[in-house]
């Protein structure tokens, strides 16, 4: 040992000066000390070669070191030398209560021997009860194998000693999260981001619990700090970024990390259902087709995919194609196991032909996929003598949006002596002037958008909120979380969503019964709240004064008769659109004037009215234009001529208030009864139908008899002022009323 130390003193020094080591570091006449402190270094530096050369002169020099021996051994690991776990053994023989050996030893051997790597570890601990790495690696250890609460114990036990150790305590949040503490996960996570604002372990890991509980603009934050620093991570990391940019209002950030997502992961089934359900959302339906297309390739029959496409394709009004999807999709519903990780959007399938049981199932499947694991257990609310009953509304449509143009004078007439109304807006403009309309219409009113669904539902529960009213359902910008935490003792599906919600914790459908009647009460999870007249409000304030604008300012031909449509492109379908065509055809002259909708859209629509015969001019497309104008120009057509099966809403009260006649077929979904309730509650049932055939025969009789048409116009005007459509105090009554008797029900008391 010692004649092969004197002679390698002529070999070239493992510093890597060049020089030789008799010239160099062995001049210095190096001690083993100092020749392990460059061991060291270099090993730190990655030059292993170098470091386990100055371990064996620093052996060659004190062959009796143990703690030299053992650190040979570490390079040997490290340089993947198959005498590694040996020389630690052998270190550990010479000195049996070496901590570090055995740990060394746990770690050498883990990968081919786990077992014995965590005998090794626990031995340490036999001679250092609170060793923190032994314990750090057993942790390690139990939460590879799913041992989430031993790893836990381990964590905080090596804590005792290295409190602020970041590998601990970022670890130890990956337990905690694995035992549903997510709340202790986030406070580790950020305590290393205290110490290390750039750990990209800790930062990956509180955006990704930032992003499950909710908290989308932190977490987007945090998504920008790690993705500057680690710009290679995998796509599931791009797509929750991508999420969050969205969900903040970086739809352009959103879409380039979803294609980056997309290209990382090009066999990915969410990756292209999530990238195409962005472009929907954005009203990008053309470009939604090819993810699509990719997701339905990776799963035929994917129901959500199915239901996604169909209504891209209806928002184009391209029709081809539609009734093998509408076809796929009733199988799909039919069938009694068709739950799945992808259950088809309810909203996306209201316009399609399917039955009450079938849309119904789409509610109840798409209810499940977030139904927490336990039911919550209603707060318990009371309501004292000489207190009011709270109401609250939740929406994200406190806005330039339909439920709210309807809904406005209606909230503003509600008697506060009676009820205490409030209002939790998930978000909107706040210099938007409906929104600040709404803010004086409710006595509490609070934007909740950047809070967690958990927060929120907290929120309701401590304002004791007596009865909570969902106003978005599953519609766009809906937080469905909210109402599954039942923060309320009684909760309602209210206007937003035109269906059954399919959830067990919605009590109450609110409702007439017209658009519900009772034979139909059996595909509806909620019981029905119906109101005594109409349960759509009517804001009559949304109708300018003075005369409705003329034919010519609205682009129309002075003469001929104008029918009229303002429902969007995806509620027209193949069918009544071929009845819209043959009354063209039978009156000559006539045009039908349709509310503006993608350039896609109306070439196609305009494509399909020269495929039946039909100049594509005779189809003329109404700019978008503010509410009040909007209303006013009506008044301008002949006569509206309503969509199947999801019929006009909000657009059919548009017209009544303009006093345009409508004529409507009903079925048996609630989206097609909407517009005959309105009907019924102005006084003309007349212009209700209930099949097609009598639709179309209605329509023309109408547009051939001016005179008939022109007394439904009369009686549309009288009506206006006496009948409960658009008398906003009744309304207001009613609903105070309904709101106190199912309370009384509920509490078992007589209403107020």
């Amino acid at each position: 040992m010692t004649a092969a130390g004197m002679a390698s003193r002529n070999a070239p020094c493992p510093c890597g000066s060049g020089q030789r080591y008799k010239d160099c570091h062995g001049a210095l006449g190096a001690t083993p000390e100092a020749l392990l402190r460059e061991a060291e270094q270099a090993f730190a530096a990655g030059r292993l070669a170098a470091a386990k050369a100055f371990l064996e002169r620093a052996l060659a020099l004190a062959p009796e070191r143990t703690d030299l021996l053992r650190e040979r051994s570490r390079i040997e690991w490290a340089l993947g030398e198959p005498t590694a776990a040996a020389t630690c053994r052998a270190a550990i023989e010479r000195a049996p209560d070496d901590v570090a050996a055995w740990n060394l030893l746990g770690e050498i051997l883990h990968p081919a021997d786990a077992p014995a790597a965590g005998v090794a570890w626990w031995h340490a601990l036999s001679i250092d009860a609170d060793n923190p790495e032994a314990s750090f690696h057993l942790g390690n250890r139990s939460r590879e194998q799913g041992e989430y609460d031993a790893a836990i114990i381990h964590y905080e036990r090596a804590l005792r000693r290295v409190p602020d150790h970041s590998g601990v305590l970022n670890n130890l949040g990956l337990a905690l999260e694995a035992t549903g503490q997510s709340a202790r996960a986030e406070h580790c996570y950020r305590q290393v981001l205290a110490r290390e604002p750039q750990h990209a372990d800790a930062l990956a890991n509180l955006a990704r619990v930032l992003f499950a509980r909710d908290a989308i603009e932190e977490a987007a934050t945090v998504f920008e700090e790690l993705f500057a620093l680690r710009p290679d991570l995998p796509a599931p990391m791009w797509m929750q970024r991508a999420i969050a940019q969205a969900r903040s209002g970086d739809a352009r950030g959103a879409e380039r990390s979803f294609l980056e997502a997309q290209r990382l992961s090009p066999h990915s089934l969410k990756v292209h259902i999530d990238l195409s359900t962005f472009y929907v959302r954005h009203g990008r339906f053309a470009d939604a087709e090819g993810p699509l297309r990719r997701a339905l390739d990776l799963d035929p029959g994917n129901p959500y995919a199915l239901s996604l496409l169909a209504h891209a394709r209806g928002q184009r009004c391209a029709w081809g194609g539609l009734a093998e999807l509408t076809a796929e999709i009733r199988s799909v519903l039919d069938a009694d196991d068709a739950d799945s990780e992808h259950p088809v959007a309810p909203f996306y399938v209201l316009a399609l032909p399917l039955s009450p049981r079938c849309q119904l199932r789409a509610a109840q499947r798409w209810a499940r996929s977030f139904a927490p694991a336990q039911p919550p257990t209603p707060p318990a609310v009371r309501v004292e003598a000489g207190e009011r009953l709270r109401v609250a509304f939740v929406s994200a449509n406190f806005r330039d949006h339909p439920t709210a143009h309807l809904s406005l004078e209606f909230w503003e007439k509600i008697d506060r002596r009676r009820l205490e109304m409030f209002a939790y807006s998930l978000g909107s403009d706040p210099t938007d002037a409906w929104r600040r309309r709404a803010e004086a219409a409710f006595e509490h009113f609070v934007d909740v958008g950047s809070l967690t669904a958990d927060a929120i539902a907290q929120r309701i529960r401590d304002q004791r909120i007596a009865i909570l009213i969902d106003r978005n359902g599953y519609t766009q910008n809906a937080r469905e979380g909210i109402f599954a935490l039942r923060p309320a003792p009684l909760q309602i599906n209210c206007i937003g969503y035109p269906g059954t919600l399919g959830a067990p914790w919605y009590d109450y459908i609110f409702t007439d019964r017209f658009s519900l009647p009772e034979h139909l009460a059996p595909f509806y999870t909620e019981r029905a709240l119906y109101m005594p007249h109409m349960a759509f409000p009517s804001d009559t304030t949304r109708l300018p004064p003075g005369s409705a604008p003329s034919r010519i300012a609205c682009g129309l031909p002075e003469e001929g008769f104008v029918f009229c449509c303002f429902n969007n492109a995806y509620k027209i379908l193949p069918e009544v659109f071929a009845i819209w065509m043959r009354l063209l055809a039978k009156l000559p002259g006539s045009v039908l004037w349709l509310l503006e909708a993608s350039a896609e859209a109306a070439t196609n629509l305009r494509r399909e009215a020269q495929a039946a015969g039909i100049a594509p001019d005779r189809l003329i497309f109404a700019p978008r234009l503010d509410v009040a104008a909007h209303v006013a120009r009506n008044a301008a057509a002949d006569l509206f001529l309503d969509t199947y099966p999801y019929g006009a809403h909000t657009t059919a009260n548009d017209a009544l208030l303009a006093g345009l006649p409508l004529v409507t077929c009903v079925g048996d979904a609630l989206v097609s009864r909407i517009a005959g309730s309105q009907l019924a509650a102005i006084g003309l049932p007349e212009l209700i139908t209930d099949s097609l055939q009598d639709y179309e025969a209605l329509a023309l009789k109408l547009a051939s008899t001016p005179e008939l048409l022109q007394a439904f116009r009369t009686r549309l005007a009288a009506n206006r002022h006496t009948c409960p459509l658009f008398d906003m105090d009744r309304y207001a009554r009613d609903f105070e009323h309904a709101m106190l008797q199912i309370w009384a029900d509920y509490a078992g008391s007589s209403p107020v």
